[in-house]
């Protein structure tokens, strides 16, 4: 039996996951390095399982996880790897609307086999494909050395001021850092890989980067992420988050990052007042609330508990 299993997480994506699992049967004699394919659904409304069980001719089983109601991505995910079996050391994530690029399979499972057990997860760069057709390339740097980022607090911090720079698809990851930390939190829609990197560092786990574009990220407009960046969400959250990790920072630099937001605010307010979207142009104004009263609370937990930022 083989250590290594690839996750594949779905919701509702019959139209893309034809080509995300060809495009892990294109990995060649790197797929016979792993257990199985597990397809962890969550309660689609279309016929995404069976979509995905026509596509799957590989030379390693295709299991299917369905649920009975809808989780969240990162309650999905949680779930399929509390079930992953003892043998599985190390899962993969391609979501099923995202594509593996020739050689990402094989280069993680290297990765993976020369790491040694301070490695949590090791993941590479990624195109993304917009919806007009155009491609913004990832990073395809020469040589392509792995990088690796130390989990400390000088990490976590460096992670607050930079935002996520780890993506959950296109990676491979250690079952048992998983579990250590508790998966990813619930709650989230946004930022829940950038609170579970925070976590994962601020354990002492570290991060390897191949410095290679190996996935095709899709966007999805009527995805999650699109609804909530509209709604600006993404504030809500990432606020959230800065006030989980807020130790490592100075009270200056937590009051610059809420500065920040702010003026992002102030941006998407002119562009929808030009654009003619007052909905969204509106709907700054309770999050500019939101910003000044999580700067306010960050402040006082600071106060309350006598922090002093890691160096």
């Amino acid at each position: 039996m083989s250590k290594y299993a690839i996750i594949v997480p779905s919701y509702n994506c019959a139209s893309y996951v034809t080509d995300t699992l060809q495009s892990l049967l294109a990995q060649g004699e790197a797929l016979k390095r792993c257990d199985f394919v597990v397809l962890t659904d969550d309660c689609s409304q279309d016929d995404t399982i069976e979509v995905a069980k026509a596509a799957w001719n590989g030379p390693i089983p295709l299991v299917v996880y369905s649920a009975e109601k809808n989780r969240g991505e990162y309650g999905n995910m949680n779930e399929c790897v509390a079930r992953l079996p003892d043998h599985i050391e190390w899962y993969l994530v391609m979501h099923a609307d995202n594509m593996a690029k020739a050689g990402w399979l094989e280069a993680l499972l290297d990765a993976a086999d020369a790491a040694d057990e301070r490695v949590g997860t090791i993941f590479t760069s990624w195109d993304s494909l917009h919806e007009d057709g155009s491609i913004t390339t990832g990073e395809y740097r020469q040589p392509p050395q792995i990088e690796r980022i130390v989990g400390n607090d000088a990490s976590v911090l460096g992670t607050i001021q930079r935002g996520c720079w780890w993506h959950i698809s296109s990676c491979v990851s250690r079952v048992r850092m998983y579990r250590e930390i508790g998966g990813l939190p619930l709650g989230f829609r946004l930022k829940g890989d950038w609170d579970f990197l925070m976590r994962l560092l601020e354990a002492g786990w570290d991060v390897e980067y191949i410095p290679t574009a190996f996935m095709l990220y899709r966007d999805n407009p009527a995805g999650s992420s699109s609804i909530s960046f509209r709604a600006h969400k993404d504030i809500h959250e990432i606020l959230t988050v800065l006030r989980r990790h807020q130790r490592v920072a100075s009270a200056q630099q937590i009051s610059a990052y809420h500065l920040t937001q702010l003026a992002t605010l102030g941006r998407r307010l002119g562009g929808g007042v030009i654009r003619g979207n007052w909905t969204r142009a509106m709907k700054t104004f309770p999050t500019a609330a939101f910003v000044i009263g999580s700067w306010a609370a960050c402040l006082s937990d600071r106060s309350s508990a006598g922090s002093t930022p890691s160096r």
